[in-house]
C-alpha cells in the first residue's frame, strides 16, 4: 500500500513539473511527456470525457420519444372507433338530454326537503281530520 502511494506520489510531481514546464512554454515538456498528452488542468466539477464514460447509454432524443407514437395513435383510432359502434351510443337521444342531466342532479338536493313538505301536510291532515272527529263527537253530545 505504501508503494502505490509512493507511484501516486511521484506521477502527481510528474505532472506538477509538467504542467509548470508548459505553462511557462517549454515545447520540449511535450516531447518529455510520459504521458502521452498534454497536462490539462481539470477542476472536479468538469465534465470527463465522452471516452471515459465508456458505454454510457445515448440520451433520450425526440426521434426516440416519437418513434412510436404513429403505432400507439392508430391503435387508439381503432379502439374508439370500436367503442363508438355501440348501440347504446348510436340511438339518437332527446333534445333536451343534457338539460334533464343537470337538472336531476338539483333535483336530488331538493329530495330530502319535499320527503319532509310531504311528512308535515300529512300530519296536518290527520290533525285536521282528528279535529273534525272531536267537534262531531262533541255536536253529538
Amino acid at each position: 500500500m505504501e508503494r502505490a502511494a509512493a507511484v501516486r506520489r511521484a506521477r502527481i510531481e510528474a505532472l506538477r513539473t509538467l504542467r509548470l514546464a508548459e505553462e511557462a512554454g517549454d515545447t520540449d515538456a511535450a516531447s518529455r511527456n510520459e504521458f502521452g498528452h498534454a497536462v490539462k488542468q481539470s477542476y472536479r466539477t468538469s465534465e470527463p470525457p465522452a471516452s471515459a464514460l465508456g458505454g454510457a447509454a445515448p440520451a433520450d432524443t425526440v426521434e426516440m420519444d416519437v418513434d412510436d407514437l404513429e403505432a400507439r395513435a392508430l391503435a387508439e383510432d381503432r379502439q374508439r372507433e370500436a367503442e363508438e359502434l355501440d348501440l347504446t351510443n348510436i340511438a339518437p337521444r332527446r333534445p333536451n338530454w343534457d338539460l334533464r342531466r343537470d337538472w336531476e342532479a338539483r333535483q336530488q338536493q331538493l329530495v330530502p326537503k319535499t320527503q319532509a313538505a310531504i311528512h308535515t301536510l300529512l300530519v296536518q291532515r290527520v290533525g285536521a281530520r282528528e279535529a273534525d272527529a272531536a267537534d262531531v263527537l262533541a255536536n253529538e253530545a
